[in-house]
This record gives structure tokens, C-alpha cells and sequence, in this order.
């Protein structure tokens, strides 16, 4: 039964985006800002900094699977993006400390990272006609804004909630 928990929280994260962009259109702002919540690839970030690197990898490719089945015209753009970035902060947290004020840097750095290289697969395969500098002002900072309220109100539970997993599995 504990075992389904942290899958259970991925799911509600998941949910939790649409349920977001559901309350909070984007006629909310003006229509003059795109928000795109990432708390899914928050809670990603942060099981790979907390917990079992393998696992994590594991979760990051369903869940890509899944978002992009589930929120994208493409298959597989997201089936590389959160395994990448899962990827990248285990590789970088070995070098850092794994304290929460750098876990919030490296999930900063890591949506930047996703949101340019989904910026990126827009303009050249999509054809979206968005310029750097738009795509800064209109998309990236809002989303940047957003997804560090949620990581500040969410990351310490969040973390507490791994570890306490982390230990349980590997006392039984």
C-alpha cells in the first residue's frame, strides 16, 4: 500500500497542471501571458535529488509518455525531456549539496531548460512564430514565476514525503 504513494502524488501532480491552466485560462492574465505550470517535472526534480535515482528515471518516462499522450500533438518530446532532466540533476546534485534552496536553483534551471527546448521544437517542427525575446517575456518568466510559488509552498512536504519513502523501502 505505501509503495503506490509516491506514484499517487505524480498522478496528482499531473492532474493538478491541467486542473491549474482549468481555473486559470490564460484570458485570466489579459490573454498577454502564457503560465505553464511543471509541477509534475517539479516533483520529478525532486525525487531525483531525494530518492532512488533508477526509480525516479523509471517515473519520468511513464509520466513523459503520458504527458505527451495526453497534452501534446507529438509523441515523444516529453518522453526525452523528463528523463533528461531527471537525468541531468542526479548527475549535477553529485557535485552540490542537496539542500532545499539549492534544489529550488536546479528545478529553476531545469524547467528553464525544458520550457527553451520545447520553445525550440515549436519553431523548428511546429512552426510557431514566437521570437526569443517574446517567447522570454510572454512564456519563460511567468512560468518561471508560477513554478517557484509552487516549489516554495510544496518543495518541503514534498521532500519530507521522499525521504520518509525512501526510508521505508529500504527498511522492508
Amino acid at each position: 500500500m505505501k509503495k503506490i504513494i509516491l506514484p499517487l502524488v505524480l498522478v496528482v501532480c499531473f492532474f493538478g497542471e491541467s486542473i491549474f491552466v482549468g481555473l486559470f485560462p490564460a484570458e485570466a492574465f489579459s490573454g498577454q501571458r502564457i503560465i505553464v505550470p511543471r509541477f509534475l517535472l517539479t516533483a520529478l526534480i525532486l525525487m531525483a535529488i531525494y530518492y532512488v535515482k533508477k526509480r525516479t528515471l523509471l517515473y519520468a518516462f511513464i509520466f513523459g509518455l503520458l504527458y505527451d499522450a495526453f497534452y501534446t500533438e507529438v509523441l515523444g518530446v516529453y518522453l526525452f525531456l523528463f528523463p533528461f532532466a531527471v537525468y541531468l540533476t542526479s548527475k549535477i546534485m553529485k557535485i552540490l549539496h542537496t539542500h532545499l534552496i539549492m534544489a529550488g536553483v536546479i528545478t529553476i534551471v531545469n524547467i528553464t531548460i525544458v520550457e527553451f527546448f520545447v520553445y525550440e521544437f515549436n519553431v523548428l517542427v511546429l512552426n510557431a512564430e514566437m521570437t526569443l525575446t517574446e517567447f522570454g517575456d510572454i512564456r519563460l518568466w511567468p512560468t518561471l514565476v508560477l513554478n517557484l510559488a509552487f516549489f516554495i509552498i510544496f518543495s518541503y512536504p514534498l521532500k519530507e514525503l521522499i525521504l520518509y519513502m525512501k526510508k521505508i523501502e529500504f527498511e522492508s
